[in-house]
């Protein structure tokens, strides 16, 4: 079997689940780095449009003030603890992205704000009127689907699943 048709295959297989798991996702789990190099996690309710995740977050808060300062982060999207069947493999999409700001003069803010109000309600008005909320779009690099235990995949920005299937497994420890 050829790889083309392998890759196929593969993408045909997980590319409907890895959509699945993304849009049963409310909230997105978010590291930034400040200007120094110091990490933050944090997390933020996302709506995902053609072009990437958008995030609505205060400028107040330290996560926005580092993606000011830095564009570079890592997302993830996780298996809640309590239906996971195993807490040490939940299943979990990441990725490595580059945040970008939305103004409020662009079409984006606008239908990014219309797809919050629609998934989060009336909060998103009164948010998106703060002076201090910025819009961040989150634009996918690479990242990782996992499924468990040795079932990790590479996945590009746009969802399509590298043929890379990541095969170096776990190894039992040798004891003397």
């Amino acid at each position: 079997m050829s790889s083309a048709v392998k890759q196929e295959r593969l993408q045909n297989r997980l590319g409907p689940e890895i959509q699945e798991f993304r849009d049963s996702r409310k909230t997105l789990q978010l590291a930034t780095v400040d200007c120094e190099g110091k990490p933050n996690v944090s997390y933020a309710p996302f709506v995902l449009l053609d072009d990437g995740y958008y995030i609505l977050i205060s400028e107040i808060a330290r996560h926005a003030r580092n993606l000011l300062q830095n564009p570079d982060a890592s997302l993830m999207l996780v298996e809640d603890e309590d239906t996971s069947k195993q807490l040490f493999a939940r299943k979990r999409l990441t990725f490595d992205a580059t945040a970008i700001l939305v103004t409020r003069d662009e079409d984006k803010w606008g239908k990014a704000v219309a797809q919050m109000k629609e998934r989060f309600g009336d909060i998103i008005d009164g948010l998106s009127s703060l002076e201090d909320f910025k819009m961040f779009r989150l634009k996918p690099i690479q990242g990782l689907f996992v499924k468990g235990f040795g079932q990790a995949f590479q996945v590009s920005g746009d969802d399509l699943v590298d043929f890379v299937h990541l095969e170096e497994g776990h190894k039992k420890r040798e004891t003397a």
